[in-house]
């Protein structure tokens, strides 16, 4: 093991499952160095989880990737020693985890709900480009509308998409199913976008039979993935709608 050059090492442990790596571990200092960064670079896992990355600053520092459903007691000093930190998909009951947080995520995932302790870990997260919301947005507290500046992916409710879309080079957006008291909106907040938008998912009810298709057309002249959320019994309606749209591009 000792003539093996450490770059040939990792590109072998990179084939390795866990029990494997796990073993990998007890062999050397450096085997075990290798064989952690693999192990935990993307972590899924809860309480025990994060109790152990809590205590371990030199593992959590490893994790570029960390998924967790944690409703119940967690420790925030697991994100915390999470330095390295790139993707984050957390359901926990409150922001309160993102505190003190130093790491710069490319993609998040959360429900946190919308509050200013929210707002100023966005304002704090230039680098993301992904973000997946499943809160309602608040009128509660003012919204930054320099945050998020690479922001190109959208997954949120409607009350995310007028703040959101606008000024950023948003190219793919979905819209979750319609919370109680939402009602179709204006299409042409997508074109606020700076990027072209080119993959749109969304309930049907946002746009048939109320926009026509040839609206659609101008709305999305780039449009190359359209994805709807309907019913069976508006299927056929839907197909003769989106004829209309394409006939016009």
């Amino acid at each position: 093991m000792l003539s093996i050059p450490v770059e040939i090492l990792r590109m072998i442990l990179e084939h390795l499952d866990r029990a494997d790596l796990t073993k990998i571990c007890l062999l050397n200092k450096i085997c075990c160095s290798c064989s952690q960064d693999v192990l935990y670079r993307d972590i899924l896992g809860g309480e025990l989880v994060s109790q152990t990355l809590a205590q371990s600053t030199h593992l959590a520092r490893r994790v570029r990737s960390f998924k967790t459903v944690c409703y119940g007691p967690f420790s925030a000093d697991a994100l915390r020693n999470m330095s390295s930190l790139r993707h984050l998909s957390i359901h926990a009951q409150s922001s309160y985890v993102l505190e003190g947080c130093t790491f710069r995520l490319v993609s998040l995932d959360c429900d946190f709900r919308d509050d200013e302790l929210f707002r100023k870990f966005l304002n704090s997260q230039p680098g993301i480009t992904d973000i997946k919301l499943h809160s309602n947005f608040k009128d509660s507290c003012p919204f930054d509308e320099s945050s998020l500046p690479n922001l190109n992916r959208i997954t949120a409710f409607l009350s995310w998409f007028p703040r959101l879309i606008p000024g950023r080079p948003v190219r793919e957006a979905t819209l979750l199913d319609i919370l109680d008291g939402e009602r179709p909106f204006d299409l042409g907040i997508f074109t606020l976008s700076t990027a072209p938008i080119r993959k749109l998912t969304i309930h049907n009810t946002f746009l048939y039979p109320t926009i026509p298709g040839s609206l659609l057309a101008q709305i999305f002249p780039s449009l190359t993935h359209l994805g709807l959320y309907t019913d069976i019994q508006t299927v056929c309606d839907l197909f003769i709608y989106l004829n209309d749209a394409l006939n016009t591009l």
